[in-house]
């Protein structure tokens, strides 16, 4: 599809543009302190582009410089005016293309940007065949339904935009009742994105595993005692509520996870070195993070080591890592 839009340059007041109409907008970009300097100093040097509706000017693109202009009192901006014959489809179009050229979209984007699409007409055959592959999403039926129930998360999505999540954490999100999902969006919130993850693929193993319901679940003592210090904003406890939920997920891991962390416990290794590891035990290997600021420093981080690799607890912690594939 090429569009044959016309368009017109003209001084426009920032306040008169209508931000509230946010209709052509499908992108999360909060305005830097920086960007505001910037504007601040030499003012908006790229015309923002504006299209008319019910009488009203209505932003196509360039969301961050009209609030820069705003916060900054600017008194006119350079505007790109799209003729009001263009449709909502067409004009879209037009936004959607203007920012897949700067940057790749996050999935909370691109769940705006196919359910745009799809409430300006475009049908899901043509999403699945000319938008997807755009959006570096397999070309499926199944995955315009998640990106539209993604869509209907409103304020979520900025959280999940954030935490850049990707495709298979949403599908097992919106896999869950619109009440549950919100209840652990709501859990999850403050996490870090592979907390969240975890959060969300125990939850719904033990649903399908038990056939109850997360409500359920937390009134269990052990369960809702830990989900009653993370909601009381305790962010320590999703630790504790991941190991709890592995538990009853997978008692065999849980305990060979339990007696890995012991072996390291008894290593006791200085801050400078820590260990991780795959808490699934799929994979089996053992990653070793070394901290040091010098040369120095970190020749003797190296020396510690390799005084601590005599002990019997490194061979028994390979051991239980290979445990599970045995």
């Amino acid at each position: 599809m090429r569009l044959e839009i016309k368009m017109t340059i003209r001084l426009i007041k920032p306040e008169k543009i209508n931000l509230e109409d946010r209709r052509f907008r499908f992108t999360f970009n909060p305005v830097e302190e920086r960007f505001k300097y910037s504007v601040q100093v030499i003012g908006v040097l790229q015309p923002v582009i504006i299209t008319y509706r019910e009488g009203k000017p209505v932003l196509i693109d360039g969301w961050k410089r009209v609030e820069a202009a705003r916060s900054c009192g600017l008194e006119q901006l350079l505007t790109l005016e799209i003729d009001n014959q263009a449709t909502d489809a067409e004009v879209f179009f037009l936004a959607f293309f203007i920012n897949y050229s700067r940057r790749p979209f996050s999935l909370a984007e691109k769940s705006l940007a196919v359910r745009k699409f799809h409430d300006f007409g475009l049908q899901p055959p043509d999403i699945i065949e000319n938008v997807l592959p755009l959006l570096e999403l397999p070309p499926e039926q199944k995955t315009v339904e998640i990106m539209l129930e993604l869509s209907g998360l409103e304020r979520w999505l900025e959280v999940i935009h954030r935490k850049d999540w990707k495709l298979g954490t949403a599908e097992l999100l919106v896999s869950f009742p619109p009440e549950e999902r919100h209840w652990l969006l709501q859990l999850v919130e403050k996490l870090t994105h592979s907390q969240q993850k975890e959060i969300i693929e125990n939850f719904y193993s033990l649903k399908r595993r038990t056939g109850k319901s997360l409500k359920e679940m937390a009134r269990e003592e052990e369960i809702g005692a830990v989900i009653g210090r993370l909601t009381a904003g305790e962010l320590e406890a999703a630790g504790a509520l991941l190991s709890i939920l592995r538990k009853f997920n997978s008692p065999t891991v849980w305990r060979l996870n339990q007696a890995i962390s012991d072996r390291i416990r008894q290593l006791e290794l200085p801050p400078e070195i820590s260990l991780d590891y795959d808490r699934t035990l799929e994979k089996t290997g053992l990653k070793i993070c070394l901290e040091a600021g010098s040369t120095r420093e970190f020749k003797e981080v190296l020396r510690c080591l390799s005084e601590r690799l005599a002990s019997p607890e490194w061979e028994e912690i390979f051991k239980l890592l290979h445990h599970v594939g045995d």
